[in-house]
């Protein structure tokens, strides 16, 4: 049975691209269109692995983009995977999109919000910050 992802691109800024999935919502970014395709589905590649020595159904722990994207791939210009060098894997009907950015907030997977979320990394705790003797 085929499986199919669309993915629609965005160029986040100059020389940086970013390929996210429809069906599935998983992203990889990359300085050109096609080493961010061809992450992008690397991406999927692992996970259709993982998911397949599970028993899971493939790419099952990422749920669809939103309705924003897949606005944006429907009034965006398709892209052939050939025209980028690139052939879909087995058993997957691939295709691709150039849209118009959208802001930042939008283009990125949203991820639920942990929660530690507020918390800065990259402090240092107080114990930490002291001299050590």
């Amino acid at each position: 049975m085929t499986k199919r992802l669309r993915f629609v691109i965005f160029q986040e800024a100059p020389g940086l691209w970013l390929a996210r999935g429809l069906e599935h919502d998983l992203a990889a970014e990359a300085r050109t269109i096609g080493q961010a395709l061809r992450a992008a589905l690397r991406i999927v590649h692992a996970h259709v692995a993982f998911d397949t020595r599970h028993d899971h159904p493939p790419l099952s722990a990422f749920a669809p983009s939103p309705q924003r994207c897949w606005n944006a791939y429907a009034t965006g210009t398709p892209v052939p995977l050939a025209q980028l060098g690139i052939s879909a894997p087995a058993d997957w009907e691939i295709e691709a999109a150039f849209a118009a950015p959208l802001s930042d907030r939008e283009t990125r997977p949203q991820a639920h919000p942990p929660a530690w979320t507020g918390v800065n990394l990259w402090q240092r705790s107080p114990a930490a910050a002291r001299p050590r003797p």
